[in-house]
């Protein structure tokens, strides 16, 4: 049996809708972005070190807890809670304008690093949290980079199925529903990945893709808020286009 459950698919998160039209005080998320034109800008373990080195050293100031992470060769997942929505937007442009000027210090080059805007998706529930989390620490074995998530170092599926110390991460609530002890729930942890290796690891889910991550009838409703929030603004868009339109031919 299948872990995941279809998702509403009709809305992707437009370039240019603001953050906080998806991600509001006291949000759960799920971060994600592309390096420049989809290069190996990570690929190198100094760079991913100095990523994580950055997420750590700036994390508490803008108030955000990182829950769990994999750094991929070119792109890097995160989880994590947003105490406020502004911080959180700082956050990661204070720690992606640092990396792209340190890694191009150091490589003597110029240029992007960051391809875009970093994308990062609203999760409803724990249980859709540890859903995430659990595909993240798969994305090594969907790459084919290793044969099983252990093999990876740079994901937190050390610290929650092996009980490794990992200074980064705030140990997620949605991990306390897997057991009442550490013991516990590293073998539920443990478990639930391997079912997942038993059946369906393969399967892509488009848990970047899409602005919000929840039960069917939760993510429909905040769609339609969304799309209705999107009008909104295009009318008012329209109407100072109108204006300014009109007095630079009546002026």
């Amino acid at each position: 049996m299948s872990l995941w459950h279809p998702l509403c698919l009709s809305c992707v998160i437009m370039p240019g809708t603001p953050r906080y039209a998806v991600i509001q005080d006291g949000s759960t998320f799920h971060v994600t972005w592309q390096c420049h034109n989809k290069d190996w800008l990570l690929k190198e373990e100094w760079a991913k070190r100095l990523y994580y080195q950055l997420l750590l050293k700036y994390k508490d100031r803008y108030q955000v807890q990182i829950y769990s992470y994999c750094f991929m060769s070119n792109h890097p997942h995160l989880t994590g809670y947003c105490q406020n929505k502004d911080f959180f937007s700082d956050f990661f442009r204070v720690v992606n304008s640092c990396f792209a000027k340190s890694y191009n210090r150091k490589m003597k080059r110029r240029g992007q690093v960051v391809m875009d805007r970093f994308k990062s998706p609203h999760i409803q529930t724990e249980a859709e949290h540890l859903k995430v989390m659990y595909y993240i620490d798969l994305n090594p074995k969907r790459a084919g980079m290793v044969d099983h998530p252990k093999e990876y170092a740079w994901s937190s599926y050390h610290y929650y199925a092996l009980g490794k110390e990992d200074p980064l991460i705030t140990e997620a609530p949605s991990y306390h529903i897997l057991g009442s002890t550490a013991s516990e729930r590293q073998k539920a942890y443990q478990k639930m990945v391997e079912e997942i290796l038993k059946n369906d690891w393969k399967t892509k889910q488009p848990y970047s893709s899409l602005p919000f991550i929840g039960n069917p009838d939760w993510v429909r409703t905040k769609v339609i808020e969304l799309r209705s929030f999107e009008r909104a603004r295009f009318e008012e868009w329209k109407e100072r286009y109108k204006k300014k339109f009109y007095i630079q031919n009546t002026g």
